[in-house]
C-alpha cells in the first residue's frame, strides 16, 4: 500500500540513502560491510508500507510533514545552512541536514528524525531479500543467522486451531481472549476443571519448525505491529507478542519470583489481600512447577560473563536468573520463537492442557467488543481472517468472558466495549529500559546463546520503597543493533557496526513508580501516551551509570551511554580526565524524549486490581468492578510494575484468578 506522493517517495529514498549509503572503506574497516546500500535492500519502499499498514493516521501525517519540509531548499537553508532540496544536496550536506533534526531542541523534529532513522537501520541490517541469503552486511561482524533445518521426523501438533471458513456462531463456558501468560494459564486451568473453554487470539499459531529465526521476518510475524510499536511520542520502542503463546512464545525466559515486598505492597497499598494469601503461594508454585523453571539451564555467554566479571570487580550483587526450559539446547534465537520446542511457553504446557482437556483455540481473530447483556458479560464480537486473509465475523456465547489480551489490548477492548472505570487504561507501566554498551578487545557475538542468564539485584532499591533499577543483558541481533546505536553520520555509524561483534551490552530496567495511559484511536486500537517522570528517570540514569561502571570494570575498550548524543569513554584517548569525569557528563546529560535509547519489553497494570472502583477496574478476584462475570487476567491486572521480569507473576496471579473463577462457575 502506498500513501507517498512522488516527491514524498523521493525525498524518504534520499533519506534512507543517507542513513545507509554505499561507503569507500578505511583500512580497518569491512570492504563488504560498507558496499551494501539502502536502496539495493528497499529500504525506504518497506518503511513505507509499514507506515501505510500498522502505523496509524496521525503518524502517516508527521512523515508527509516531515518529508515536506525537508524538500523545501529555503528550510533546509534555515535549520543548517544547507539550501536546497534535501534529495539534491551531496551526501555530506545532507548527513548534516540530518543532524540538526536528530539534535533539535523541539520535540517534534527529534521525533521525526528518530522515527525513520530506527526503522531505516533495522531493516537495512535485518532484511534478506532472498530468505535463502544472508543480508550482504552480516559476513563483516561474523553474524550467519540461523542454522536451522527442520527435524527429520515432526511429530503431529497438539494444537489444531479451529478453521473458520464463514460467519459463525460459537459457544462456551469460558471465553478466554488470548493466549499469554495470562490466558493461556487460565485456558489450562479451567479447561482442566471440565468447563467447555474457548480461547481466542489475535494473532497466529505456528509449529515449532516453523519458528525459522530471522531477525526480519520474525518480528514482522510474532511482535505486535510487526514490531513498530513506540510510544505516542516514538521515544520508546515497545516490544510484545502477538502470536499464540502471546509473549512466553518470544521472551527471552527469564523466570522470576514476584518480591515478598511487592505482595505486600499490593496486599496494603492497593487492597489485593489474596497477594499475600497461601492461595496466592500456591499458585505461584503450581505455575513455576509447570513450566520447569530451573537455572540449571542457564549457561553463561561472553555477554553476560561480562556482566557477571564487572559485577563481581565492583562488588555488586550478581546471581544466575531461572529459565522456564526443559532440554534447552543454547540455540541463540528464542526470543524469534524456540525450534527445539524446549522453552516451556503456555504453547508447550497450559494451552496444550487446555486442549488435552477438550478446548478449543480461534487464531488471528480480533475481539471488537465484548457483548454485554443486563449488566453481565455473556460473549464477544469476533472477526476472524483466514489462512487466505478473507474476513469472517463470528459470534462468541459464553457463561465467563476472560479478557487476556495483555496490558496494551485489553483495556483498548473494555473501552470499545462501553466500561468506564477510570483506571481501564490508566496506570500503564513499561518498565522503561535503556541500553549501555562495551566494546571488548575479544569477540562477544551478543547474539548467541543464553540470550539472559545474569542480573544484578544491587540497585533495586534506590527510594527505600522498592523502586530502582536492575541491570541484565538482552540479545541483540544486527537489526535491533542497527536500530539502537546512534547515527551521526554514515561512516561513524557503520564502523561501529563493524564492530558488532566485540560489542556487549547491559541494560538498566527501571520499576516505574509513575505511569503513562492507553488510549484508543478512532479505530478503537491501543496507543500509548507514556513519558518518563523525573523520578524514575532518576533511577534509569543512575542505571546508566552503574552499567557503564560494569562494562569498565569487565575489562571494555570502549563504553558508551544510550544518549543519541555521543557519549564515549575510551580507555587512553585522553578526551576525558578520568573514567569518573565521563561518569559525571554522562549524569549531567538530559533525558528528554528522543535524545537517548529507551524501550520497553514489559507491559503491566493498565487495568489494575483494587480494593476498591477507585482503587482498581477489577474487584480482588480479578472480576470488572461494572459487569459481572467479566474477568481480567493477564499483565494488565497487576496492580503496579513488578520491578522483576513479570511472567512468573503473571502467570501466577492468572492461575489465582483461575480458581476463583472455578468457584463462581
Amino acid at each position: 500500500m502506498t500513501f507517498l506522493s512522488p516527491r514524498e517517495r523521493q525525498t524518504l529514498a534520499a533519506v534512507c540513502l543517507t542513513l545507509a549509503p554505499s561507503l569507500r572503506p578505511g583500512p580497518d574497516d569491512a570492504p563488504q560491510l560498507f558496499a551494501a546500500n539502502a536502496a539495493d535492500l528497499k529500504v525506504a519502499a518497506v518503511i513505507e508500507d509499514l507506515f501505510a499498514d500498522l502505523l496509524d493516521d496521525g503518524l502517516r501525517r508527521d512523515l508527509r510533514w516531515w518529508l515536506t519540509l525537508l524538500d523545501n531548499g529555503l528550510v533546509n537553508w534555515l535549520t543548517s545552512g544547507r539550501g536546497g532540496r534535501f534529495a539534491d544536496l551531496p551526501q555530506a550536506d545532507r548527513e548534516a541536514v540530518l543532524r540538526t533534526w536528530a539534535e533539535s531542541r523541539v520535540p517534534a523534529a527529534r521525533k521525526a528524525f528518530h522515527g525513520v532513522k530506527r526503522l531505516a537501520l533495522f531493516v537495512f541490517y535485518s532484511r534478506q531479500p532472498d530468505p535463502a541469503a544472508p543480508n550482504p552486511t552480516w559476513a563483516a561482524f561474523n553474524y550467519h543467522g540461523p542454522d536451522r533445518d527442520p527435524p527429520p521426523t515432526v511429530a503431529a501438533d497438539p494444537i489444531q486451531p479451529l478453521a473458520i471458513t464463514g460467519p459463525t456462531t460459537l459457544s462456551a463456558d469460558v471465553l478466554v481472549i488470548g493466549s499469554g501468560a495470562g490466558g493461556g494459564v487460565v485456558a489450562g486451568e479451567l479447561a482442566a476443571a471440565g468447563h467447555d473453554v474457548l480461547v481466542i487470539e489475535k494473532g497466529a499459531h505456528y509449529r515449532d519448525s516453523e519458528f525459522h529465526g530471522r531477525e526480519y521476518d520474525s518480528t514482522q510475524a510474532l511482535f505486535e505491529r510487526s514490531g513498530v510499536l513506540t510510544t505516542r511520542d516514538l521515544s520508546m520502542q515497545v516490544l510484545a507478542g502477538s502470536v499464540l503463546g502471546g509473549g512466553t512464545t518470544i521472551n527471552w525466559s527469564a523466570s522470576l519470583r514476584p518480591p515478598q515486598s511487592l505482595l505486600h505492597e499490593w496486599a496494603h497499598d492497593h487492597g489485593f489481600g489474596g497477594a499475600l494469601s497461601s492461595d496466592y503461594a500456591r499458585s505461584v508454585e503450581a505455575v513455576f512447577e509447570r513450566t520447569c523453571v530451573n537455572a540449571e539451564a542457564s549457561a553463561v555467554n561472553p555477554q553476560n560473563c561480562a556482566l557477571s566479571d564487572g559485577c563481581a570487580a565492583l562488588g555488586y550483587d550478581v546471581s544466575t536468573i531461572p529459565r522456564n526450559v526443559d532440554g534447552c539446547t543454547d540455540c541463540s534465537f528464542c526470543n524469534f520463537g524456540c525450534a527445539a520446542g524446549t522453552k516451556q511457553s503456555t504453547l508447550k504446557t497450559y494451552l496444550r492442557d487446555a486442549v488435552d482437556h477438550g478446548a478449543r483455540i480461534v487464531v488471528r481473530g480480533h475481539v471488537e467488543r465484548v457483548l454485554i447483556e443486563r449488566g453481565q458479560a455473556v460473549g464477544a464480537a469476533v472477526t476472524v481472517t483466514d489462512a487466505a486473509g478473507a474476513a469472517h465475523a463470528v459470534t462468541v456465547r459464553a457463561r465467563i468472558v476472560v479478557v487476556a489480551a495483555g496490558a496494551l489490548h485489553t483495556p483498548a477492548l473494555l473501552l470499545r466495549s462501553g466500561l468506564a472505570n477510570a483506571n481501564i487504561g490508566a496506570n500503564l507501566h513499561l518498565h522503561p529500559t535503556t541500553l549501555t554498551y562495551g566494546i571488548f578487545a575479544q569477540p562477544i557475538r551478543g547474539w548467541d546463546g543464553v540470550p539472559m542468564s545474569r542480573m544484578s539485584s544491587e540497585f533495586v532499591d534506590l527510594d527505600g520503597a522498592g523502586y530502582g533499577v536492575r541491570l541484565e543483558t538482552a540479545p541483540i541481533h544486527p537489526g535491533l543493533a542497527g536500530l539502537m546505536l546512534r547515527w551521526t553520520d554514515a561512516h561513524t555509524h557503520r564502523a561501529t557496526m563493524g564492530q558488532l561483534e566485540r560489542i556487549a551490552n547491559v541494560i538498566a530496567i527501571v520499576r516505574d513508580r509513575h505511569g503513562g495511559r492507553i488510549r484508543i484511536d478512532g479505530r478503537g486500537q491501543p496507543v500509548l501516551d507514556y513519558r518518563l517522570h523525573p523520578y524514575d528517570a532518576d533511577h534509569l540514569r543512575r542505571g546508566m551509570i552503574e552499567a557503564l561502571r560494569v562494562h569498565h570494570a569487565a575489562g571494555a575498550v570502549e563504553v558508551s551511554s544510550g544518549h543519541y548524543h555521543p557519549l564515549i569513554y575510551h580507555r587512553g584517548n585522553g578526551r576525558w580526565p578520568s573514567f569518573e569525569s565521563f561518569l559525571a557528563a554522562v549524569a549531567d546529560a538530559p533525558l528528554h524524549p528522543n535524545t537517548f535509547t529507551l524501550s520497553s519489553a514489559h507491559q503491566m497494570a493498565s487495568c489494575r486490581i483494587g480494593g476498591d472502583t477507585a482503587l482498581g477496574a477489577l474487584d480482588p478476584t480479578g472480576q470488572s468492578y461494572e459487569i459481572r462475570n467479566l474477568y481480567v487476567a493477564d499483565a494488565s491486572a497487576l496492580p503496579t510494575a513488578t520491578g522483576v521480569n513479570p511472567m512468573m507473576t503473571i502467570m501466577g496471579t492468572a492461575h489465582y484468578i483461575a480458581q476463583q473463577i472455578k468457584a463462581a462457575l
